[in-house]
């Protein structure tokens, strides 16, 4: 039985307004269309106390599921969650992240925190904030568009 502890930070600019941002975060169909994997499940309550899960496919042989509850929501600002990654049934991960959205030039500053619990070693924390990395920087490709 092993508990890793770890933080890291992730900043990304984009060149659209906070308000158009935070509506990609928000927004179910919008958040489900750079968040997800193919063949992946999504529903998103984006409010406080609301809930997010997202599964990933069927067929990939083990069922990942990451549960959200959105802790904190301060329109085009900020969003703050509480989250878990299973697979299988199995628990990978607590976490708690921070979403910042600030102002900048002509577009946004988004400045994400995340503070996780990664246990048995059923997640990495490099792997957590690779894909992490990832996914912002799909929304950016998203946002692009």
């Amino acid at each position: 039985m092993t508990v890793k502890h770890a933080t890291f930070t992730l900043e990304r600019v984009y060149s659209v307004p906070p308000e158009q941002v935070f509506a990609a975060w928000s927004d179910p169909a919008a958040k489900a269309g750079w968040f997800t994997v193919p063949g992946g499940g999504h529903s998103l309550d984006f409010r406080v106390g609301g809930r997010e899960v997202t599964t990933g496919p069927p067929d990939d042989g083990k069922r990942m599921v990451f549960e959200a509850r959105y802790e904190d929501i301060a329109e085009n600002e900020r969003i703050v969650y509480a989250g878990t990654l299973s697979a299988n049934d199995v628990l990978a991960t607590v976490s708690v992240t921070t979403v910042l959205l600030e102002a900048e030039a002509d577009g946004t500053r988004l400045t994400l925190i995340e503070q996780g619990t990664f246990l048995d070693g059923h997640e990495e924390p490099s792997w957590r904030e690779q894909g992490t990395g990832d996914w912002l920087d799909k929304l950016g490709e998203t946002l692009a568009r």
